[in-house]
């Protein structure tokens, strides 16, 4: 697509990101968002700040400022944050356009969010270790992160029809563990159509892995707390930073064979596979 290698994803169809998930999912859409709010209300009191990573349009973010956080979204969408903040309409949250590994915070976080399969856009053993660098570095000593890390079975393709939308989503193999996504979606109106492309590429991540990177960063593994998240086809995990924060890790470009692919124009979003 012409001025693809310029967008990141989800730019092309942010004004409709809402929406595809809502036609496409239904009731079990809200019921996942709800089941996340729960568990951070169980883990941090009103008034503590939280940093979102990969906040999108706000689907996390907006409800927790609503309830009295201090939350900081960060997302690398520039038009995914222009929805997020014409939606918070009393201004309560703090937006920042960036990527997790480039993120750097003003103030330390009780608690940190990279859940809705933020991990899978990290292509590589270094974006891996700087995410989660960064958001240990994020976190207030003895604070804590939760995170999710989808399992292979959500790389796959998918497409519903409804009476409001047609989509359809095509992930293919491209690399070691790393998959080409790309979405077309047509968004009907009373009068009008819009249809929608993007492209872009993704990555599993074992369990093992993310969770010996997190520990080289000074984020141990607290709990297991997958139990209210079982019909995601993700693992859900709540880390705790220690005393010492994690030295950050730099690798060569070439020491992870998955990097990324030829076709991949962005590496550094949220997949949208997982509602």
């Amino acid at each position: 697509m012409k001025g693809q290698s310029h967008r990141r994803p989800h730019d092309s169809w942010s004004e409709v990101y809402d929406l595809a998930f809502e036609e496409q999912f239904g009731a079990f859409y809200q019921a996942l968002t709800d089941a996340t709010i729960a568990s951070i209300e169980e883990l941090v009191p009103a008034g503590a700040r939280i940093v979102d990573f990969g906040a999108g349009t706000g689907r996390l973010a907006i409800p927790l400022a609503n309830m009295g956080y201090a939350v900081t979204a960060v997302e690398p969408s520039g038009p995914m944050l222009d929805v997020l903040r014409a939606r918070d309409t009393t201004n309560r949250v703090t937006c920042v356009q960036s990527t997790l590994p480039d993120y750097r915070a003003d103030t330390g976080s009780d608690l940190a969010l990279c859940v809705f399969t933020v991990v899978s856009y990290l292509l590589d053993a270094l974006a891996l270790r700087d995410a989660l660098h960064s958001a240990s570095a994020a976190l207030k000593p003895g604070a804590k992160m939760l995170i999710d890390i989808p399992s292979r079975q959500l790389f796959q393709s998918h497409s519903s029809v409804t009476s409001r939308m047609q989509r359809s989503v095509l992930v293919q193999p491209c690399g070691v563990n790393t998959y080409l996504y790309q979405e077309h979606l047509t968004v009907k109106h009373d009068d009008s159509t819009q249809s929608f492309s993007d492209e872009f590429t993704i990555r599993y991540w074992t369990t093992d892995e993310v969770l010996q990177a997190a520990r080289e960063c000074g984020l141990e593994l607290l709990e297991d707390w997958s139990e209210p998240f079982r019909m995601t086809g993700s693992g859900y995990y709540l880390l705790g930073k220690s005393a010492a924060s994690g030295r950050r890790l730099h690798l060569p470009p070439d020491a992870d064979p998955g990097r990324q692919c030829a076709r991949d124009p962005a590496p550094d979003a949220r997949h949208p596979q997982s509602p």
